[in-house]
């Protein structure tokens, strides 16, 4: 569970367990920036989904070809 430069390592971690963190980390982030999340929760794929669609951030890029998944998502307002 690291935050470095934007990259959020949420592997270990189970549903809602990964959106409390993400969500109270989100807060600190800066318009424009990007944001690498890593997790190997099944569930978080819709999370994901959920949190772009219905909150200030963009969907980049995903790779859920293999455990860890990987997200990059962009903060936009």
């Amino acid at each position: 569970m690291k935050k470095k430069n934007n990259i959020f390592n949420l592997n270990g971690l189970r549903c809602p367990d990964t959106m409390l963190f993400l969500r109270n980390n989100l807060r600190s982030i800066k318009i424009g920036e990007r944001i690498l999340i890593t997790s190997d929760d099944i569930t978080i794929n819709k999370e994901i989904k959920f949190l772009c669609n219905f909150s200030n951030y963009i969907l980049l890029k995903s790779d859920t070809s293999k455990i860890p998944f990987s997200y990059t998502i962009k903060k936009i307002i």
